[in-house]
């Protein structure tokens, strides 16, 4: 069969030199909001994370750009404020023992889906102060925009 009208035919050589690989920009964005209990805060001072894991945020928690990010890594660092019943057993003990406050805050940081990976090309932050339209309660925007480079395949539509 090569008498399909709508048929391409590719070699070996355009796969193997890499002739028909294309980029595609994946968008991902999350929000700080005014909760009831308080804002939610973007930060890279994470509950429970370790250093590695934000090793690639800046000084404000927001991913580096050309940064390499595979699924699972937090693009974003960001906390809400957890109320009296959201506390865990541990948590609740230590403000018995201690009557401290523990930080009540939980990670709610955005981060990379799963099967997603690429390099961070762009991030714009869109905060009241700097006179951007936001949603009502919204007081700042983060958008990472994340490269992937893709080779073609078997089954691939050329058109």
């Amino acid at each position: 069969g090569y008498n399909y009208e709508d048929a391409v035919l590719l070699s070996e050589r355009l796969v193997r030199d890499d002739v028909y690989t294309s980029i595609h920009i994946e968008e991902y964005d999350t929000e700080a909001r005014d909760t009831k209990l308080g804002p939610e805060e973007i930060t890279r001072d994470l509950p429970s994370t370790g250093s590695d894991a934000v090793k690639n945020l800046d000084e404000d928690g927001i991913i580096r750009i050309g940064a390499e990010v595979r699924a699972g890594d937090i693009l974003v660092g960001k906390v809400t404020p957890k109320g009296e019943t959201e506390l865990t057993a541990e948590e609740r003990l230590l403000r018995a023992i201690f009557g401290e406050k523990a930080r009540e805050v939980r990670d709610t940081s955005l981060k990379v889906p799963h099967g997603a990976y690429g390099i961070v090309v762009g991030v714009k932050v869109f905060t009241r102060e700097n006179g951007d339209e936001l949603a009502p309660g919204v007081n700042k925007n983060v958008r990472i925009y994340i490269a992937q480079k893709r080779k073609i395949s078997v089954g691939d539509k050329m058109a």
